[in-house]
């Protein structure tokens, strides 16, 4: 569409005396490449294409979206949504000369043949496969997501930009008579495929399956509550899960949050600092402009312990009294944004491995996080540990199953007891009420003093 008709259809929708109104305008496509059965098994082509538009007055949001992109239709849809907004005004808007913003892609998806994506995964098929008979399947595939968007609002913003996110994953499934394991591994940036350049995703994929192998031979464990070693990257889920969330203006501003009257207090260890940062260039989770128009920001959300800040979206910056701060995200036009995390991650420290397990008589290091689940109203979270090793008089000994780990978000932030400085970044997916995005979490090796750990019955 052309600026003069995105311009008539804001103050089309401000005139009913909205506080804000924005149109977002999105053409995107996503494919995967994925190998099983040592063949290339599917390419998966997904297009989207269409506009969605939001309107908010004073505490309330009302949404509409099209994939029907004439201008009458998407003024038919507009009229329809104001039928719900009571209220009269002739506000007219004006957009600013368009902005443009690009990220730097040195090689561009389109520009790597599908038949060298094809030989690189069979490639590291080949080489998974000969180093043990007990492999019995790998699952890799490639993803690429090319999404391009203009946002227009009626504060005058008019914006132009894209996002190029690039995906390698590898399972790894093993089995011994009766026994079944698996190990998976992945490598997720908001780059092209330079990313087959910049690591060895070969090396990452035989560990992987070492792991799967290794794991076969894992015993069952007891648990108690116990101390934990957490090592670095997807280990930070519990931090994502069981604290990011509960710090999201759509937690906050409803007072559902185990940590909605907490702002200023403090509510962890002093070697917590917890950072959510859109503006790292090129990761996962990163981006040049937020879904509502706003320039991305390094949100500290807790300082040496201290909450000092929440993720906060356009609608809740007047009930929190606190301004956007570049952290409205949607999976797509089909959804209105909110408040979500980017690439969020415990900062480093100056603690050593060595010296967490020094001191641990019995207790659990885990290498590899899994799922889990966590209530935001009371922080009480369960997350299984898909690769763990028992700690045994300050070391490492035998590989253990079935591990869980059960909580509370206030407990774990105050028994944090040491943070290591081998920060690790893990690319990742979070589904919220604006959909499924990307998002980084991240952690150094960190020491929790005490947590229940879950084994055998």
């Amino acid at each position: 569409m052309k600026k003069q008709e995105y311009e008539n259809l804001l103050t089309l929708a401000m005139s009913t005396g909205a506080d804000y109104a924005e149109i977002y305008h999105e053409n995107s496509r996503l494919r995967t490449f994925n190998v099983i059965d040592s063949k290339l098994d599917s390419i998966g082509t997904d297009n989207v294409r269409g506009i969605g538009v939001r309107i908010i007055k004073e505490n309330n949001y009302y949404y509409t979206s099209t994939n029907i992109l004439n201008y009458e239709n998407i003024e038919k849809i507009i009229m329809n949504l104001l039928k719900s907004i009571p209220g009269q005004s002739k506000k007219k808007v004006t957009l600013e000369p368009l902005m443009e913003k690009t990220p730097k892609i040195l090689i561009p998806h389109d520009n790597m043949k599908i038949e060298a994506k094809k030989e690189f995964l069979l490639n590291i098929d080949r080489e998974i496969r000969t180093t043990s008979s007990l492999i019995k399947q790998v699952s890799l595939s490639l993803l690429e997501d090319d999404k391009n968007f203009i946002i227009a609002t009626s504060e005058g913003k008019y914006i132009k930009s894209s996002n190029c996110l690039t995906r390698y994953t590898c399972t790894v499934h093993t089995q011994k008579g009766n026994i079944k394991e698996r190990e998976f591994t992945d490598y997720a940036q908001g780059k092209g495929y330079e990313i087959l350049e910049e690591v060895d995703l070969l090396d990452k994929s035989l560990k992987a399956a070492k792991s799967a192998v290794d794991k076969l031979d894992a015993q069952e464990f007891e648990g108690g509550e116990l101390p934990v070693i957490i090592a670095p990257g997807f280990g930070a889920v519990i931090f994502h899960e069981a604290c990011g969330h509960g710090l999201e203006a759509t937690q906050v501003a409803p007072g559902i949050s185990v940590f909605a009257n907490d702002y200023g207090k403090k509510i962890a260890s002093e070697k917590v600092t917890l950072i959510d940062d859109a503006t790292i260039e090129n990761a996962w989770g990163s981006y040049l402009i937020d879904d509502e128009g706003n320039a991305p920001q390094k949100n500290i959300l807790i300082e040496n312990g201290i909450l000092k800040s929440f993720l906060v979206d356009k609608i809740n910056t007047k009930r929190l009294k606190i301004k956007a701060n570049g952290c409205g995200r949607r999976e797509n036009y089909n959804y209105a944004p909110t408040s979500r995390m980017s690439n969020t991650y415990l900062a480093p420290g100056t603690d050593t491995f060595e010296d967490m397990l020094k001191d641990i008589k019995l207790g659990v290091y885990c290498e590899r996080m899994s799922g889990g689940i966590v209530n935001p109203a009371t922080g009480d979270f369960n997350f299984a540990v898909s690769t763990a090793r028992k700690i045994e008089n300050g070391k490492l000994t035998e590989k253990i199953k079935g591990i869980t780990l059960s909580g509370n978000s206030k407990s774990i932030l105050k028994n944090v007891e040491m943070v290591s400085s081998d920060l690790l970044l893990s690319g990742g997916y979070c589904g919220s009420k604006s959909g499924l995005i990307y998002v980084t979490i991240g952690q150094p090796t960190i020491k929790v003093s005490k947590i229940l750990v879950g084994g055998k019955e």
